[in-house]
């Protein structure tokens, strides 16, 4: 198959993957509440942790990495897809992430499904960037752990990987996704850093 259609069908059927909501899914079967009445509102695993039972939200978070992840597995074992293919699969879920067409284009920001994406191409500086994000977040920071922590673990993430040895289009497809949902989370990101900017200027 031509390498510019086997990437745009993998990233079409990493976006139909990546458009299941198991925030919601979950949230409807455990409660019958909608996720996006709760909370911040967002259809993401964090708010389910929070709104909805811990171990529920874990259960969602590890749903939502599968979504990148068990495709990108597949297709890499058993079709022997290249690497820039398996990353439009993985870029194509978090796009379905955060704009379901099950659920009329609203959704999450999509880092637990770039978590998945991160295991298949980086597992090792995933794995040391987790403990380095959980030690930072949960021994130092203490606040906002919705948005610290991931924002963190990808930022380590990234970083990390470029001193590994990588082929150069695992780094670069890294890179956009983290990129990619960086972009999506920020709104958090101003909060964390222009709100207490502007509360020390008005207190001086």
């Amino acid at each position: 198959m031509n390498t510019i259609l086997l990437c745009l069908t993998c990233l079409f059927v990493g976006y139909l993957i990546g458009s299941i909501l198991f925030a919601h899914l979950i949230t409807r079967i455990i409660s019958g509440k909608n996720i996006r009445e709760l909370g911040n509102l967002n259809p993401g695993a964090y708010n389910v942790f929070t709104q909805v039972n811990k171990f529920w939200g874990v259960v969602s978070g590890l749903l939502d990495a599968v979504k990148a992840l068990l495709p990108m597995m597949i297709a890499s074992y058993f079709f022997d897809v290249p690497n820039i293919a398996l990353g439009c699969l993985g870029i194509g879920a978090i796009f379905g992430h955060r704009y379901p067409l099950y659920y009329h284009f609203k959704g999450g920001r999509g880092a637990s499904t770039l978590l998945g994406m991160f295991l298949f191409f980086i597992p090792i500086e995933f794995g040391i960037s987790l403990v380095v994000d959980a030690i930072l977040v949960l021994g130092f920071i203490r606040k906002q752990y919705g948005t610290w922590g991931p924002s963190i673990l990808i930022a380590l993430s990234l970083v990390s990987c470029l001193f590994f040895q990588h082929p150069a289009e695992v780094k670069i497809l890294v890179w956009i996704g983290g990129l990619i949902v960086l972009w999506f989370n920020r709104d958090g990101l101003q909060k964390l850093f222009i709100k207490p900017v502007a509360e020390e200027t008005l207190s001086n």
